[in-house]
């Protein structure tokens, strides 16, 4: 009975075992991807200061300072993200040893009854009742039978020795590693502290900044100067991407006649988040004090923070990364000349290269760049030249 019931023990906790393996190993691979996405950060923010310091030089770059308080935002709350993983398979590893230390303390007290009662019937009857068993024997094949019997009794009594041993050392073992896993979850909660405190740091440096190219005239104007050079780099990036990728679907075409053809655009998009509240038309737009007039090359939606933004068309994703001014951006390509452009995204979800569908999620509604509040940035372009989206949703 005894037997069984350890068994039935050991095959759930096998069982248990192999849930929990898999679940930690769905969250090893989330820990590696959230680290390799803190290494391209890390990139980035260097970059990003020795591209400041050779501007700092010549003259002040406000917007490329404002993109390494930025960069060191996203940092921060990427570090937040991976000691969150951290920690919950911390969490998960000391509830799971707990188990299986509750587990060894009933296997433990178990065996040591069972003993405990052979030992008190050793003690009792001592060598007699082993010789009184064999006297008592009629003939000889109950004999060797008798002694076999007595030969398994023996080993069985080896055996619930061998199995105290090993419960009782891996009982040890286990109360060793739920200590380490304790010790390692209070470092990596402090190591959250600090980094969230890093984080608000961060974020005040980045919300002065935006203040002062709204209060000061002479910061706003060498912002305003540098969103114009900003605007001049997106157009000329979305152009050089869709020649690159036109030139190659060419030669794919070329290479293989029977290739698919991309479909031509329509001109109609779908809204990109579930929001309409515009909160900044395209067009020229007037700063309310300083009455400087710039080219607002898309429109502003306003959305809450992590709303999941879809692609507007079916298409390519031919770019995404950081522009500076537009903080996290992702562009898609849908044939036919039309491209769209969404900006000021705090998590991309898409690479490119990949083709995507309307309505497919390609990223988060988050404030990088040159950004007061949540909202997202979006464009339409054709050719190349941005067209007021109002005339395409």
């Amino acid at each position: 009975m005894l037997n069984l019931r350890i068994k039935a023990a050991c095959a759930l906790g096998l069982c248990v075992s192999l849930c929990a393996a898999g679940f930690a190993a769905s969250l090893d691979e989330r820990i590696s991807e959230q680290k390799k996405q803190l290494a391209l950060l890390n990139k980035r923010i260097q970059f990003h200061s020795k591209e400041l310091a050779q501007a700092k030089a010549k003259e002040k770059s406000y917007l490329r300072e404002l993109s390494v308080f930025d960069h060191r935002v996203k940092q921060s709350e990427s570090q937040i993200e991976l000691l969150d993983l951290q920690i919950e398979k911390n969490e998960d590893e000391i509830s799971r040893l707990a188990q299986d230390i509750d587990a060894h303390q009933q296997k433990i007290s178990e065996l040591q009854q069972m003993l405990g009662k052979r030992y008190v019937a050793i003690y009792k009857y001592s060598g007699i009742s082993d010789l009184n068993v064999i006297l008592s024997a009629n003939d000889v094949a109950e004999l060797n039978n008798l002694t076999y019997l007595m030969k398994r009794l023996s080993r069985q009594d080896e055996d619930a020795l061998e199995s105290l041993k090993s419960e009782i050392m891996a009982l040890e073992s286990d109360k060793l590693k739920q200590e380490k896993a304790q010790g390692e979850l209070v470092l990596r909660k402090r190591q959250r502290q600090r980094e969230r405190d890093t984080n608000t740091r961060a974020g005040a440096q980045r919300r002065e900044l935006l203040e002062r190219i709204d209060k000061e005239k002479h910061v706003h104007l060498a912002a305003m100067k540098e969103t114009e050079e900003d605007q001049r780099a997106l157009q000329k990036k979305v152009d050089d991407l869709i020649k690159k990728r036109a030139a190659e679907r060419a030669a794919a075409r070329k290479n293989n006649p029977g290739a698919p053809v991309v479909a031509a655009h329509k001109g109609k998009f779908e809204w990109p988040v579930p929001d309409r509240r515009i909160t900044s038309k395209f067009g020229m737009r007037i700063h309310p004090k300083f009455r400087t007039r710039i080219q607002h090359s898309g429109i502003d939606i306003g959305s809450p923070k992590g709303t999941p933004i879809t692609a507007a068309g079916a298409g390519e994703v031919i770019f995404t990364g950081w522009l500076r001014g537009y903080g996290q951006v992702v562009i898609i390509d849908h044939g036919n000349g039309y491209s769209t452009v969404y900006a000021h995204m705090s998590k991309i979800s898409t690479d490119e290269g990949r083709a995507v569908k309307t309505g497919t999620v390609i990223g988060l509604v988050g404030q990088t760049g040159v950004a007061t509040g949540p909202h997202l940035h979006f464009e339409v372009r054709v050719n190349g030249k941005a067209q007021n989206p109002m005339k395409y949703l």
